[in-house]
């Protein structure tokens, strides 16, 4: 009989906190949608996370040189992870519901899989059964017009076109960080980089559509900056430290189960708090993905 291992009770209250933050930010973005353009709420949390962390990276000793091989893979990943990842996922917030949106972000494991069989890595049948029931569950998502927010029906298709760039921007950004040895540095220094080059992005792209014309500041109640500070302090700079922490703690496969526990929070959130409707369907679809992410993500044998 194996011996158990013990998880230090640290790591674990970190891992809950996690699974509240990331799966409370599909919220946070879809109540600053109210009053702000979704390009605005991507680099200004960002902006701000990334600037407090490379702060904490400076001050605590954690910067390091780091070669250009390592640096632009870490440029290329604020691309991908902050201006498709965020990015597009903040656009899709105001068409798609939150615990829709976090549903159909859980499907980042399906998609690794398939990188990772592109690059020669076969999977395990485990994982080829996940990914099929994984593609069932996103097929019944995708049919259902009416899981749109009341009122955007005719936009659906546009708000899954914006979840499927950022679901699949943010996978590709992570599939290049562990094929790589550029994820051996402190979190602080390879967070900051990644949140400020794509930050810096979308605000140039921002500022260029104008978004800042669609901003009342006297219209916006106290409330929505609460919410920011939420979403910048605790979604991203200490989601992200959580994260780091926890990579280093405890096993992927145990870290991992954020993927497929944030929807849940996410689903139960957007229906207390804005009354997100919990269909039948789309309850049956998220048993698909969920079944199907929990069986990648707990497949311990090794690849063919």
């Amino acid at each position: 009989m194996s011996p158990k291992i013990k998880i230090p009770a640290a790591a674990l209250i970190s891992l809950g906190l996690l699974y509240l933050i990331w799966g409370s930010t599909f919220l946070s973005v879809r109540i600053l949608l109210s009053y702000f353009p979704p390009l605005v709420i991507t680099f200004s949390r960002n902006l701000f996370a990334g600037s407090l962390l490379l702060m904490w990276s400076l001050i605590g000793r954690h910067w390091v040189s780091m070669p250009w091989k390592h640096l632009s893979i870490h440029l290329q990943a604020g691309v991908l992870l902050i201006c498709l990842g965020n990015g597009f996922m903040a656009m899709a917030g105001s068409i798609i519901p939150s615990g829709f949106s976090s549903v159909f972000m859980a499907l980042g494991p399906l998609l690794l899989v398939f990188f990772f069989w592109m690059s020669g890595r076969k999977p395990t049948q485990r994982k080829l059964l996940g990914t099929l029931l994984g593609l069932i569950g996103i097929g019944i998502m995708v049919s259902q017009k009416k899981l749109a927010i009341p009122g955007m029906e005719l936009e659906f298709f546009k708000g899954i076109f914006y979840l499927s760039v950022a679901v699949i921007g943010w996978n590709i950004g992570v599939f290049r960080i562990q094929f790589t040895q550029a994820n051996s540095y402190h979190f602080t220094q390879v967070c900051s980089i990644q949140m400020l080059t794509g930050g810096i992005i979308v605000f140039l792209i921002s500022t260029l559509k104008g978004d800042y014309q669609h901003i009342v500041l006297a219209d916006i109640p106290i409330k929505a900056f609460y919410v920011f500070l939420y979403l910048g302090l605790i979604g991203s700079m200490l989601g992200y430290s959580l994260f780091g922490y926890l990579s280093k703690e405890l096993d992927a496969t145990l870290v991992a189960t954020y993927t497929y526990v944030n929807p849940l929070i996410a689903l139960i959130l957007g229906h207390l708090i804005l009354q997100e409707e919990l269909t039948k369907i789309l309850i049956l679809a998220s048993f698909f993905i969920l079944l199907a992410v929990v069986l990648i993500t707990t497949d311990k044998s090794k690849p063919e």
